[in-house]
């Protein structure tokens, strides 16, 4: 079996991570604050503008035998006050790959990406408090708990928390 490789996607990926993005929907529909239904109409054009934002964020994917098994986005807040921290989103791998270090890897892009946006002191995150398994990863990485939202998201009529997480930089 090949090596995983990790990468910024770029547009010609857009297809791929259109349909990784719908299979994690559909999958946990609990780990993300937006749905299915909001996102299956989306076009590949607005997927490239996922991958390829105006400002410095990024998105990468890890890649098994050049097929796209994982996927995570890491951007600035827009708000000049807010500019200091940056926010990993959309962390997700596919069923079939996971227990391989995929999601390590990935987090670890991520995480050195924030560390190339000037004047940002901290990375956050919120991962549903239900899932150990992120919660434990984002833990073993640095990341610390600094709140908890309660019925942070109600999917199908069932309410779920998320715990909050950040993680200091010290390029600051």
């Amino acid at each position: 079996m090949s090596e995983p490789v990790v990468r910024r996607l770029t547009a010609l990926d857009a297809a791929p991570l259109r349909q990784l993005r719908l299979d994690a929907l559909v999958e946990t529909p609990e780990s993300f604050g937006s749905s299915y239904e909001e996102e299956h109409t989306l076009t590949l054009a607005d997927i490239r503008e996922w991958i390829t934002p105006a400002n410095d964020g990024a998105m990468f994917g890890v890649f098994m035998q050049d097929a796209l098994a994982g996927m995570v986005g890491v951007g600035r807040q827009r708000k000049l006050k807010m500019r200091h921290k940056a926010h990993i989103w959309s962390m997700y791998v596919a069923p079939a790959q996971r227990g391989r270090g995929l999601g390590r890897l990935l987090m670890h892009a991520a995480i050195a990406h924030a560390r190339t946006m000037r004047g940002v002191r901290q990375v956050q995150l919120s991962v549903t408090a239900n899932n150990a398994a992120a919660a434990a990863l984002y833990a073993s990485l640095g990341f610390t708990v600094y709140g908890h939202e309660r019925e942070a998201l109600c999917v199908n009529g069932r309410l779920y928390d998320e715990t909050l997480m950040a993680l200091p930089l010290a390029n600051g």
